[in-house]
């Protein structure tokens, strides 16, 4: 009887990891649907299918659900991250693109290209909290580490804007290099960096105040960011120059580049903070970096016009 006991724990037990394992999540734009990669073997398992051609990808790591954006369906969709399921559709209007889950998993945040808005929602009820008005084409976004602080790239204001989501009043708006689009936040809080995608190169500022501390020159059309190696290293696509930077944070200077696929744009990196996952427009696949050797070491095929705009790997 013991022993039947002991077996059936370790069933559940498998069962349960099977349901957390890390998946990356990418929005294949073109194909109407997102691609899961399970990240313990580099296979996509599923297309899941939402329509609005889905762009951009936040993970509730605390609800265990998937927020897709998707700019002609005037909102995002939700999925389940254990079943991989669709379960709900929410609402926003205009164009969603940019999208984002407070630490705490208690907020989504959804930036309207379009109506130059930023709305938060309530993620456990999915019920609009606060629409704020904000700069000229909002793309990405982020939230500090302790969910009190959103911070917003104003694509066509050259600016970045950081948000109160305790008042929901904006603190301060700063200038940057020219069309921001994604931004990455380092988990202390401190750094927040910019992707400028027509003056190529990434700004660095103090989360604190927005303080400018650097502008870093890359390559061609800088479009997202994602940092690895206990953030001893920033890593940036470049769209027109098929290649990602790679930064070195304390030096803030670019120490390679690293050839990917063609028009990189989506970046995320694997709950193991070594292996860097790119998300290739054109060539509808996902290339994965190794942070230590910064070489190409697989090449995923995902589907097509593979974006994946945002934090997509589940942990």
């Amino acid at each position: 009887m013991l022993s039947k006991v002991i077996t059936l724990f370790l069933l559940l037990a498998n069962s349960s990891n099977l349901l957390a394992q890390p998946y990356a999540f990418i929005t294949n734009q073109l194909d109407n649907n997102v691609a899961v990669i399970d990240v313990t073997n580099n296979q996509v398992i599923k297309a899941i299918p939402v329509q609005g051609k889905p762009v951009g990808v936040a993970v509730n790591h605390k609800l265990a659900q998937v927020y897709i954006s998707t700019p002609e369906g005037n909102g995002f969709v939700v999925l389940d991250a254990d079943s991989l399921q669709q379960t709900g559709r929410v609402s926003v209007g205009g164009a969603s693109v940019g999208i984002a889950v407070s630490p705490d998993g208690k907020r989504i945040a959804v930036a309207d290209w379009y109506e130059n808005s930023v709305s938060i929602f309530d993620a456990a009820k999915l019920e609009l909290i606060k629409k704020i008005t904000v700069g000229k084409s909002p793309s990405g976004l982020v939230v500090s580490p302790d969910s009190r602080w959103l911070y917003v790239a104003n694509r066509m204001d050259n600016t970045l804007s950081q948000i109160d989501l305790r008042t929901f009043k904006i603190r301060n708006t700063t200038k940057v290099g020219a069309h921001p689009f994604g931004i990455s936040l380092d988990k202390k809080g401190e750094r927040i960096y910019s992707a400028n995608v027509e003056s190529n190169d990434v700004s660095v500022l103090s989360a604190q105040n927005l303080q400018r501390i650097a502008r870093i020159k890359v390559g061609g059309r800088p479009y997202a960011l994602a940092l690895a190696l206990n953030e001893k290293l920033l890593f940036v696509t470049n769209q027109d120059d098929n290649s990602v930077s790679v930064i070195d944070t304390q030096t803030l200077k670019e120490i390679k580049q690293i050839e990917v696929g063609e028009k990189p744009e989506g970046i995320s990196t694997h709950i193991d903070d070594r292996h860097v996952y790119v998300a290739n427009w054109f060539d509808g696949t996902v290339s994965v970096i190794d942070a230590q050797t910064l070489s190409i070491v697989d090449t995923i095929e995902t589907g097509d016009g593979s974006r994946a705009f945002g934090d997509f790997i589940s942990h």
